[in-house]
């Protein structure tokens, strides 16, 4: 570095990632810090990958592939950002679900771990483009185009086989490294247990969970603290314990709870609670009960588990539950037996107190873009079995109207988990719907 280039330049590009057809165009904007010169230069990586206008107006070649779009500073020429493009030849028509299931996967014999078909999905905070999902005793697929396509098994490194249990993963909402850390857990063999990856799930380590015994170390995917990556809640595989790290799942200690969240049998689901502050984040949680006797219900901490308090008598249905917090206090979640009505609800205190906003009816996961609310139903009901998605929707924030559009006939389960990117134009919803498959929907 020369005297006179600024030290500690970045840069950053919006949109991260971009999908579009031949020939189309998409604006790129760079944001610049810590120069007095916010100037960049455009390029493209590859040769044959497209043009760049001045301003960062890019336009796709005439041949499908991934390209990377580059900004480099003018007061700084050694920092740059670069960005992923994934130009196509086919078309996704908006509003509407498609298989997107890879053709070696599958999703209708027993294996030996049960094979609840897909019962996981991530998407890489970094680069949007990048998808992961996890698939019953089968091993880990990824996406590199917003989840139209698929390659896998890519666990296929060091500990990569014996990962293929029944469970799920996880990619820090924080994460900032190229690949991803990535976390895993299941609750059935070969792979029983905590383990985590730092080169994009190819070679695995595991971590002995050790508030729990050698012979209990099944546990559902784990919980992270949205301003901290190596900071994770688990709760225990129907047994009455719930654990945090403060190191990425090297150690674990038991995190405290009330009588009254004992649940015999009961897999709880574990979430932290976004206040903006990263200090009380730490110590804010929502806990749900499986769905059982309307007793357990729904229960929140701000002191790390010394104390809890029952919010609501909602809890989540077996396998699964995903909650949606756009910020400002504002959480939706969903399951059954609350007092309030089955389906969706809304906090705007951060969880204390709750209405509900959806349609009556079991809901599982809540998803949310800036343009509406997205919430659907479904459990492990396994292999060959059905149960509708009961597809619901809401401009945002959520209060209003709620509409149910529908799911295609070949959606037989609902989700487990929807993984929310955006393409540069769009934001889609890529869904792990048990033995249903992907799924992905643009919305318009």
């Amino acid at each position: 570095m020369t005297a006179n280039t600024p030290a500690g330049v970045t840069i950053k590009i919006s949109p991260k990632a971009a999908a579009l057809p031949l020939g189309a165009t998409v604006q790129f904007a760079a944001s610049v810090t810590l120069a007095s010169n916010t100037a960049v230069t455009w390029s493209v990586v590859e040769p044959s990958g497209g043009s760049v206008t001045l301003d960062g107006l890019y336009k796709a070649p005439t041949l499908a592939g991934t390209f990377h779009v580059a900004a480099t500073s003018v007061a700084a020429p050694s920092t740059s950002a670069q960005a992923d493009v994934v130009v196509s030849g086919t078309t996704t028509p908006l509003g509407v679900w498609t298989n997107v299931t890879p053709a070696n996967v599958d999703l209708t014999t027993a294996l030996p771990c049960g094979n609840f078909g897909a019962h996981s999905i991530q998407v890489d905070p970094k680069r949007p483009s990048d998808l992961y999902a996890d698939f019953s005793c089968q091993g880990i697929w990824k996406s590199t185009d917003f989840g139209v396509s698929w390659t896998g098994p890519i666990n296929t490194g060091t500990n990569g086989p014996t990962i293929n249990g029944e469970g799920g993963i996880l990619i820090p909402s924080s994460s900032t490294t190229t690949p991803p850390v990535i976390y895993a857990a299941n609750i059935r063999d070969p792979g029983t247990g905590f383990w985590r990856s730092t080169d994009g799930a190819v070679s695995w380590t595991k971590f002995f969970v050790s508030p729990s015994t050698a012979a209990r170390q099944d546990f559902y995917p784990p919980a992270d603290d949205p301003y901290d990556g190596n900071h994770l809640l688990m709760a225990g595989h129907e047994m009455n314990l719930l654990v945090e790290s403060k190191d990425g799942g090297q150690t674990w200690t038991a995190v405290p709870t009330a009588a009254g969240m004992q649940q015999s049998g009961g897999t709880a689901w574990i979430v932290f609670v976004d206040t903006g502050v990263p200090a009380t984040t730490a110590k804010t949680f929502l806990w749900l009960a499986q769905q059982g006797s309307a007793v357990h219900g729904t229960w929140r901490t701000e002191d790390a588990g010394a104390t809890w308090t029952q919010v609501d008598r909602n809890e989540h249905p077996h396998g699964n539950s995903q909650l949606y917090q756009p910020g400002n206090g504002i959480i939706f979640m969903a399951g059954a037996n609350s007092t309030l009505g089955w389906g969706v609800l809304r906090s705007t205190d951060y969880g204390r107190t709750w209405a509900h906003v959806g349609i009556a009816g079991s809901q599982a996961n809540v998803v949310g873009t800036p343009n509406k609310v997205y919430s659907m139903y479904g459990w492990a009901i396994g292999l060959g079995q059905t149960n509708n998605p009961a597809f619901e929707l809401s401009p945002q924030p959520g209060t209003g109207l709620w509409t149910a559009p529908g799911s295609p006939a070949g959606m037989t389960q609902g989700p487990n988990e929807i993984a929310l990117t955006f393409d540069g134009f769009h934001y889609a919803l890529v869904s792990a719907n048990y033995n249903a498959g992907l799924w992905r929907y643009l919305e318009p």
